[in-house]
């Protein structure tokens, strides 16, 4: 699965090349050989990764334009189709597509109007004109992912229900803010308007509805089947103080809560703060919610691999981080092992000892010793039997596999302590 996180077109087009440009007449020629624009690197990577097959989904965390503008939404969407070749009738219609909706999605003018779903209509037009998944609105989409060996339940939830909306100001000073935006923007131009995105009095929330929605999914959902959720705005404050009021989520305290109590690991997944943290929630009696941020697109995007046992159990989250390194070139970085038992935990019966035993004695040991002293308990499928048994000791962190990404003829495995 790939998690893209904020989009930002059309500024993310221009974020500026890996090049300290001080000679403007420089060859153009040349400066493109040395250099190139991060967004289009990033957009062609998750292209061939697409091309190259084996992603089951495509998550777009939200924030596809900038400060709401209208004029943005057809050729985002546009670009987004066509560049990527994903939504019906395209080369990769069979990738699931999920979408969330951000705060920069929200028109400002719309958000005035009646009705508190009129801000989102014209987004979800363009989406259904070039044939791509609209957005969750009023209530959860839920979509699913994989089949007997493992499933990831998916579900899109609008975490911008009070964007750009004035009434969820308290009322004792609403008009008056109210009218001191309005002039404000009229005076400022495009600065005053990009403050008040990325200042404003914002209210992101979750409709009760959309919880409700999660809650029961919780319950209804085979056990098996790792639930995800997608949404625009994180469950945790940032890392980094933001100084401005009113944007973070007003509910997510709510939200965090249930999760906590569904009894089942749970991913949360996130843009909006243009940092890829990754951070592990948990409760004394409750299980995991693991929340994966992903970065500005002009910046990379992240991959996320999750391993099951063959009777579907989720094992673990591999987070595998596309970035820019110091020369610019965009590669895959190290990835970040998550298990996912929680408190479920399976039996280790006697190959999965004598499998652990043997690790520590050696200290490390290449795949293929492993093979040839599996052979002593696991009489058929060794590969098979030894992988599942090491992914098991993986999310138990009871051993570290060097080399993970490549394929496991070339793992050297390392007991922990």
């Amino acid at each position: 699965m790939l998690q893209i996180g904020d989009v930002h077109l059309p500024t993310a087009a221009t974020a500026k090349r890996n090049i300290d440009q001080k000679d403007s007449t420089f060859s153009v020629e040349l400066r493109n050989v040395i250099s190139s624009m991060p967004t289009k690197v990033v957009f062609k990577q998750i292209h061939k990764l697409l091309e190259e097959g084996g992603v089951d989904a495509l998550l777009f965390m939200g924030d596809f334009t900038d400060r709401g503008g209208l004029d943005n939404y057809d050729r985002t969407v546009a670009f987004l189709a066509n560049s990527l070749q994903i939504g019906g009738g395209r080369n990769h219609a069979d990738v699931q597509v999920g979408i969330v909706p951000g705060n920069h999605d929200i028109n400002r003018d719309l958000a005035k109007q009646p009705g508190v779903v009129t801000k989102f209509a014209p987004l979800n037009e363009y989406l259904l004109k070039y044939r791509m998944p609209v957005l969750p609105v009023e209530r959860t989409i839920s979509m699913t992912v994989g089949g007997s060996h493992g499933r990831l339940d998916i579900n899109l939830m609008n975490s911008c229900w009070g964007c750009g909306s004035s009434e969820y100001i308290p009322s004792e000073f609403r008009d008056n803010i109210r009218k001191a935006i309005e002039a404000s923007i009229s005076k400022g131009g495009t600065a005053a308007l990009q403050a008040y995105y990325n200042r404003q009095f914002d209210t992101p929330a979750f409709s009760n509805e959309s919880i409700e929605d999660i809650v029961q999914r919780t319950v209804r959902v085979d056990r098996n089947a790792l639930m995800l959720i997608a949404a625009h705005h994180n469950l945790l404050p940032q890392r980094l103080t933001r100084l401005a009021p009113y944007t973070e989520l007003v509910n997510s305290g709510a939200l965090r809560a249930s999760l906590l109590q569904a009894r089942r690991p749970i991913v949360y997944l996130h843009g909006h703060i243009h940092e890829d943290p990754i951070e592990i929630v948990s409760a004394p009696a409750g299980e995991l919610v693991i929340c994966i941020s992903a970065p500005a697109i002009h910046d990379g995007f992240n991959l996320l691999e999750f391993n099951f046992t063959r009777g579907g159990l989720p094992l673990s989250c591999h987070v595998n981080p596309w970035r820019f390194n110091g020369a610019g070139i965009l590669h895959r970085s190290s990835a970040s092992s998550i298990p996912l038992l929680g408190r479920r935990r399976r039996s280790h019966d006697a190959s999965l000892a004598k499998l652990y035993a043997h690790l520590l004695a050696t200290g490390e040991s290449y795949w293929s010793d492993l093979v040839s002293f599996a052979k002593s308990f696991f009489p058929t499928e060794v590969d098979d039997n030894l992988r599942e048994a090491l992914e098991l000791l993986v999310a138990d962190d009871s051993v570290v596999v060097e080399n993970y990404e490549l394929n496991p003829t070339n793992w050297i495995v390392r007991a922990k302590i």
